[in-house]
């Protein structure tokens, strides 16, 4: 295309993120790069830096590719390049820039001739919308508690998970909630790649020391992925220098990892003894339950009607983790803005049809629906089986309905126990365990089970 077909793409694009809401983040991190080209499928951008690519290419790349494809009426795949001379001076905004986005938001300025710390902390993370869930009830206490007593609850503490399951909301949740009870406090969040990087380049540009003061004299350390630093022999020299100075000094450490401290083979013995030190936490991947309350928290902030099966649809299929979650409930929002829509299955079926979810949509199988044939088989009615009645012609399809509802949804024995009348989750155990139980010795128990889940994946 010419180039003022790129150009007058790239402002549609800034139009159409701020027409369609997007945080300032996103805005504020495009400001830091440039269009170079675009082809019939491609966009190519330059970015001064490696942190500017990968950010964006992380956090706001599905995001733009749904609006770019909308703008261009065909798919376009987002390419980022890093090309310093594209924005020669110019650093790595803080994500989000804080000094810029708290300006704007509470209009308060730095007094004149006061020096400003970046502590490269995202106010968009906080406990407050951390959705919490069995999966991570103990990261999250354990996290709160960190954050009310910096250096003296758990020290380091060290938070583990796979991708996308919640750690840098964490670790941004505690930075945050340190700095507004300490402000006068220096906190820095970081990845352990960041520091890597900057010790190389302190070392090729004679700037050592300055490096060691700017890590060595911090009240809270917050650093990302500390596996990134196995095999890296003269960073975890370093660090671990840096680590006991900041440990004698009850100084804060927080750490994050994609696996446990006894697992980070290629990393020297004495830091993995320290990591152990003070509290290691879990991360699991969410329940359906969880899955289903991110869903409807982003919906509710952005003041949106999201229909109950629409989300039990994304959440049932969606298992991975958050981000993916975020990405498909962006997609079906975005999908519903630009056809003037509301909200649907039908909508949000074909809004996600690349992720194949629409053929799994008529699979799902609900409570409600588990409920209907289970009473239409025995003849009584769905409200019976939440009933009090220990009556044999009620209780024993209860006790099917509920082996059904554990075996063919992910809801856990406490929530499938309040789908029957409020009833403890021991209870429900015991009614899946005989069912299990008897079916094996009665055939035609099982074939009956086996009529009932096919007509229910009908």
């Amino acid at each position: 295309m010419e180039n003022k077909n790129l150009f007058q793409i790239w402002n549609q694009l800034q139009t159409a993120l701020a027409d369609g809401h997007a945080e300032p983040s996103c805005q504020l991190w495009l400001k830091q790069v440039t269009p170079r080209a675009l082809t019939e499928n491609t966009l190519l951008l330059d970015a001064p830096n490696k942190l500017t690519r990968d950010w964006i290419g992380e956090h706001y790349q599905d995001l733009l590719e749904t609006y770019l494809t909308q703008l261009c009426g065909a798919p376009i795949k987002l390419v980022l390049e890093i090309n310093p001379g594209k924005k020669k001076g110019q650093d790595a905004p803080v994500e989000p820039d804080q000094s810029k986005i708290r300006k704007q938001e509470s209009a308060q300025e730095t007094s004149p001739g006061q020096e400003t710390w970046q502590t490269h902390l995202s106010p968009k993370y906080e406990f407050e919308n951390f959705v919490v869930g069995s999966s991570n009830n103990f990261a999250h206490a354990a996290a709160m508690a960190v954050a009310n007593n910096p250096g003296k609850a758990f020290n380091p503490f060290f938070l583990y998970s796979d991708s996308g399951l919640g750690k840098t909301h964490l670790m941004n949740a505690i930075g945050n909630r340190i700095h507004k009870n300490h402000p006068e406090m220096k906190i820095l969040y970081t990845s352990s790649e960041n520091f890597t990087n900057e010790m190389i380049a302190a070392i090729g540009e004679n700037k050592t020391k300055l490096f060691k003061d700017k890590y060595r004299n911090i009240d809270v350390l917050l650093i990302d992925d500390i596996q990134f630093l196995r095999g890296k022999d003269s960073t975890q020299e370093e660090f671990f220098h840096t680590f006991n100075t900041l440990k004698e000094a009850d100084k804060q450490i927080i750490i994050s990892s994609d696996r446990p401290p006894e697992e980070l083979d290629k990393l020297e013995d004495r830091l993995i003894t320290r990591f152990s030190q003070g509290l290691s936490a879990q991360i699991q991947h969410p329940d359906l339950e969880t899955r289903s309350a991110i869903l409807k928290n982003m919906a509710a902030k952005d003041q949106l009607a999201f229909p109950d099966n629409v989300i039990q649809m994304i959440a049932s299929n969606i298992k991975t983790n958050i981000r993916e979650l975020e990405g498909a409930y962006t997609k079906v929002r975005f999908h519903a803005e630009i056809s003037r829509q509301p909200i649907s299955l039908e909508l949000a079926q074909e809004a996600l049809k690349d992720l194949n979810m629409a053929n799994e949509a008529a699979k799902l199988i609900t409570p409600e629906a588990i409920q209907q044939k289970v009473a239409a088989k025995f003849k009584i009615k769905p409200e019976e089986l939440k009933a009090k009645s220990r009556a044999r012609t009620v209780a024993y399809p209860r006790q099917i309905a509920m082996y059904l509802t554990r075996e063919l949804t992910e809801l856990s024995l406490p929530k499938i126990g309040e789908w029957y009348g409020g009833r403890d989750h021991t209870t429900v155990l015991h009614a899946c365990d005989k069912i299990a139980s008897e079916k094996k010795k009665n055939p035609g128990l099982e074939q009956q089970l086996q009529e009932l889940i096919n007509e229910l994946k009908k």
